[in-house]
Order: structure tokens, then C-alpha cells, then sequence
């Protein structure tokens, strides 16, 4: 019986472990970030600071689980396939719920922009004299 291979090879893993280390450290920034931010917000009233805690907070841990996924490739080296897609699926699941608050949040920001840009170019039309 042949024995299981992996699906990346050695310079491969090099690139993943890497990618793994980054996101790792962006994602204790974006959480460290995000807990003082947080407590600032607590201590000043300020609910736009608990809001963006929040979505730090967020960003980060879901990066963090992505960077373990992405490790968790490299770790298992020699065994299955499977391992590789499952950890590889993991990661790209912890990604795809980073991306999509992301995409929400600019969709929200483009909404409020054109609203923001129609309503101040309405008051204008108000001074023209026709």
C-alpha cells in the first residue's frame, strides 16, 4: 500500500508556514487594537469605538483561525491529502468570513457616501436662482 502524499511540497509549505506567520502577527495587532479600543470606548461613552473594537476584534480572530488552518497544512505534512483540503478549507472558510463583513462594510460605506453626496448637492440646487 502506497503511503498517503501530501498535496503541497516542500517550498509550497515554505509559502503557506510564511503566510501562516504573517497573518498571525496582523491578527494580535488587530486584536490588541481592538481590545483597547474597546476599553477606551467603554471609559469615554463613545459608541463608534465599541463599533470598531468590535470589527477589529473580528478581523483578527477570524485571521488568527485562518492562520492556524494555513499552519495546521504545514504541521500535518505527511499525512493524508484529506488533512490538507480539510485544514485548506478551514482557512479559506475563516477567510471568507473576513471577506464578507468586509464587502458588507464598504457596501454600507458606498451606500452612505452617495446619500451623503446627494443630500449636500440638493441643498446647492436650493441657492441657484432660476
Amino acid at each position: 500500500m502506497e503511503p498517503p502524499q501530501c498535496i503541497f511540497d516542500p517550498p509550497q509549505n515554505e509559502i503557506i508556514l510564511d503566510l501562516s506567520n504573517k497573518m498571525r502577527f496582523v491578527s494580535y495587532v488587530l486584536i490588541g487594537a481592538g481590545v483597547i479600543s474597546g476599553i477606551i470606548g467603554l471609559f469615554s461613552s463613545a459608541p463608534e469605538a465599541i463599533i470598531e473594537a468590535v470589527i477589529q476584534i473580528l478581523i483578527g480572530v477570524w485571521t488568527l483561525n485562518a492562520a492556524s488552518s494555513f499552519k495546521l497544512i504545514v504541521d500535518t505534512q505527511g499525512n493524508s491529502q484529506r488533512n490538507d483540503i480539510v485544514n485548506l478549507m478551514g482557512a479559506l472558510g475563516e477567510l471568507r468570513k473576513l471577506y464578507g463583513l468586509l464587502y458588507w462594510l464598504l457596501i454600507i460605506s458606498l451606500i452612505s457616501l452617495a446619500i451623503m453626496f446627494f443630500a449636500s448637492t440638493s441643498e446647492i440646487w436650493d441657492y441657484i436662482p432660476y
